[in-house]
C-alpha cells in the first residue's frame, strides 16, 4: 500500500506541475511594440500560439510557410481571438536580425529577439517545467483566460504539426456563428447576406441575429467578400427630432454622444455629416424620396467588427446602424398610445360651401420654444384640398418644409421644419397658416385632422420632445348674412362690415364673372363689429363677387 500511495503522489505532483499556467512575460517585438502575455492577450480571451525558434534554424525555415498559412487562416476563422508570436532562444538573435528573418520568410506575426526579452520569456519552456525540450521549432498553445499550456505540439511533418495546432485552437475557440447586432446589442433580423468570391462565385441568403458560411463548399481555399444588406421602411426610427440632433451637432450646440450616431446621421452616405444629410432626411419624412438615394436605397449600414479578410468558410461579425435613427433603441415596439400631456393647436371650425377657399390657422395655446417641428395634416383632397401652407413665425419655413403632393395618394401633407436657432412662440400666435379649398359642402373638422403617419411633435433646444394635439372651436367665424358692403356701387374703395366672434387674420377675395380670383387681401379682424376699408384702384368697372375667409360675402359693382 505504501508504494501505491507514493506512486499516486508522484503522478499527482507531475500532473500539477505540468498543469501550471503559463508564466507571464513582457517582450518588445522587432517592430518596437511592448507586448504582455496576460494583459494584451490571455486576459482579452485570446489564444496565444508561440514558436520557439532561432534565425539560422533549418527546420524553422522549413516550417515557416506552413506557419504563415496557418496564421492567416486562424485570423480569418477567429477574428480578434488569436495571436501568433515567434520568440528566439539565442542571444545572438537581436531584434534587427529577427526583422530580417521575418521579411525573408514572408512572416507577418510579431516576433522578439534577445534584446526584446525573448530569452527570459522562453526559459520556462526550456527548463523542463512543461516537459522535455526537444529543440526548435517548438510550438506552444496557451489557452485564453486560464493560461493553460499545451506544450510541444508536434506532428510527423510541418503540415501535420500545423493541423494539430489548428485543431487545438479550434477546441479552445469553439466555432461560433458570426453575429448581426446593433451597437445596442440588439440582434438584427431579416438581413440579406451577399457573398462573392474573386473567382466569380456569388450567393446570398437571409439571416437573423447571426449567420455562418462553414457549410458552403465553394468558399473553401478562396478569399471572398461578405456584404450584409437590409431594406426597411426608411421612416422607421426617423423623425424630425433626428434632424434637430444633426443640426445641433453641426452647429456645435450638442455634439453626438456615441460614434455610431455619426454613421446613422450620414443619410447620403458621403462619409461625413453635413446639412445635406438634413435635406436627405427631410425628403424621406416628406415623402419626396422613398429611400436614401445616396446609399443605393438601403436603410441600414453595416460595419465589420473587427474588420478583416475572409477565407475558408470564415465570416465576420457585423454591427448594424439604421440610417437616420440617432436615438434608438432600434427594436423597441412602437407604442400607439402617447400619454404625455399634449400642446394643443387651436383651430376655428366652420362650414365651407363647394368651391369656397378658406384658411385654417393652427394657433398655439401655450408658449413654446421651438428648434424643430413635425406633423402630418390629414385631409380628403376630393372633399377639402390643401392649396397653400405658410408659417408667419418659423424662419426658413418654405416649400421644402412640406409636400402638398402627398395629399393625393396618401391623404396627408407631411410637414418637417428644423431651425438654426430656437424660436419663441407665444400663446395665441399662429404656428401654421393653411389655405384650403372645398370641393364639396363640408365642415372643416370632418375631414381635416392630424394624420398618424407622422407623430405630431415639437422639439426645444434642450432636446426635449413635446407632442401636439388639435382642438376645434365649433363656431363659424363669420356669419355670411351679417356682411354688408358700402357704398355699393363704389368707385376706388368700399367698406366690408361684419360681426366676428374671434380676433384673427383672414383673406378677402374679389372674383370676376368668369370665376377668376383677381384680387385678394389679408385683413385683420377684431372680435365684435368690424368695418374694413378695401382699396381697388386696379380693378376695371364691373360686378365682382366677394369672399371673406372663403365664404360668400356678397357682390360689389365698381364704376370707374
Amino acid at each position: 500500500m505504501k508504494k501505491i500511495y507514493t506512486l499516486a503522489l508522484v503522478f499527482s505532483t507531475v500532473f500539477s506541475l505540468w498543469a501550471a499556467p503559463a508564466p507571464d512575460f513582457t517582450v518588445t517585438t522587432s517592430d518596437g511594440q511592448v507586448r504582455k502575455l496576460y494583459q494584451d492577450y490571455l486576459n482579452q480571451q485570446k489564444v496565444v500560439v508561440l514558436e520557439i525558434f532561432f534565425t539560422t534554424c533549418p527546420p524553422c525555415a522549413t516550417h515557416a510557410p506552413y506557419w504563415q498559412s496557418l496564421y492567416q487562416s486562424m485570423l480569418a476563422a477567429h477574428p480578434g481571438q488569436v495571436e501568433f508570436m515567434l520568440l528566439s532562444d539565442k542571444s545572438a538573435d537581436t531584434n534587427p536580425l529577427v526583422t530580417a528573418y521575418l521579411n525573408s520568410k514572408g512572416l507577418s506575426m510579431p516576433a522578439a529577439g534577445s534584446d526584446g526579452g525573448s530569452l527570459s520569456a522562453v526559459q520556462p519552456y526550456k527548463n523542463g517545467s512543461f516537459g522535455p525540450f526537444q529543440g526548435t521549432p517548438t510550438f506552444i498553445v496557451i489557452a485564453p483566460g486560464t493560461g493553460e499550456v499545451f506544450y510541444d505540439i508536434r506532428g510527423n511533418s510541418p503540415q501535420e504539426s500545423m493541423d494539430l495546432i489548428a485543431q487545438k485552437i479550434n477546441d479552445l475557440l469553439p466555432e461560433q456563428d458570426c453575429f448581426l447586432k446593433s451597437y445596442l446589442d440588439n440582434p438584427i433580423d431579416s438581413v440579406e447576406i451577399v457573398v462573392q468570391t474573386t473567382g466569380g462565385f456569388s450567393t446570398s441568403f437571409w439571416a437573423s441575429g447571426s449567420y455562418t458560411l462553414k457549410d458552403i463548399p465553394e468558399l473553401q481555399d478562396v478569399s471572398y467578400s461578405v456584404t450584409p444588406v437590409k431594406y426597411t421602411d426608411p421612416l422607421q426610427g426617423l423623425s424630425t427630432y433626428d434632424l434637430v440632433k444633426i443640426a445641433s451637432h453641426i452647429l456645435g450646440l450638442q455634439p453626438f454622444q456615441f460614434p455610431w450616431q455619426a454613421i446613422a446621421a450620414d443619410m447620403n452616405c458621403s462619409g461625413s455629416v453635413t446639412t445635406f444629410d438634413i435635406v436627405e432626411g427631410r425628403k424621406v419624412i416628406l415623402g419626396i424620396n422613398n429611400g436614401f438615394s445616396g446609399c443605393g436605397g438601403a436603410t441600414w449600414h453595416f460595419i465589420a467588427e473587427p474588420d478583416g479578410a475572409t477565407s475558408d468558410g470564415s465570416c465576420l461579425h457585423f454591427r448594424g446602424i439604421r440610417l437616420g435613427d440617432l436615438t434608438g433603441p432600434y427594436f423597441a415596439p412602437d407604442d400607439p398610445t402617447d400619454d404625455r400631456a399634449h400642446n394643443l393647436l387651436l383651430c376655428d371650425d366652420r362650414q365651407l360651401p363647394a368651391g369656397a377657399f378658406g384658411r385654417i390657422q393652427l394657433r398655439a395655446t401655450a408658449g413654446l420654444s421651438l428648434l424643430g417641428l413635425q406633423l402630418a395634416l390629414g385631409t380628403d383632397p376630393d372633399v377639402l384640398r390643401i392649396t397653400r401652407l405658410e408659417s408667419p413665425l418659423l424662419p426658413g419655413f418654405d416649400e421644402y418644409s412640406f409636400n402638398l403632393d402627398e395629399q393625393f395618394p396618401q391623404k396627408r401633407v407631411p410637414v418637417s421644419w428644423v431651425g438654426s436657432d430656437p424660436v419663441t412662440i407665444k400663446p395665441g400666435e399662429t404656428l401654421l397658416d393653411v389655405e384650403v379649398q372645398a370641393l364639396q359642402d363640408v365642415r372643416i373638422s370632418d375631414v381635416f385632422q392630424l394624420h398618424p403617419a407622422l407623430r405630431a411633435e415639437v422639439y426645444d433646444e434642450t432636446g426635449h420632445t413635446f407632442p401636439l394635439g388639435m382642438q376645434w372651436l365649433k363656431t363659424d367665424f363669420v356669419q355670411t348674412n351679417d356682411i354688408s358692403i358700402s357704398p355699393n356701387p363704389a368707385k376706388t374703395f368700399f367698406f366690408v362690415s361684419f360681426e366676428s366672434g374671434f380676433e384673427r387674420d383672414m383673406l378677402l377675395q374679389a372674383i370676376d364673372m368668369q370665376g377668376v380670383v383677381i384680387f385678394e387681401e389679408k385683413i385683420s379682424a377684431l372680435r365684435g363689429p368690424n368695418k374694413i376699408p378695401v382699396q381697388t384702384p386696379a380693378l376695371d368697372s364691373g360686378v365682382y363677387a366677394l369672399k371673406l375667409a372663403g365664404l360668400p360675402a356678397g357682390k360689389v359693382l365698381l364704376l370707374r
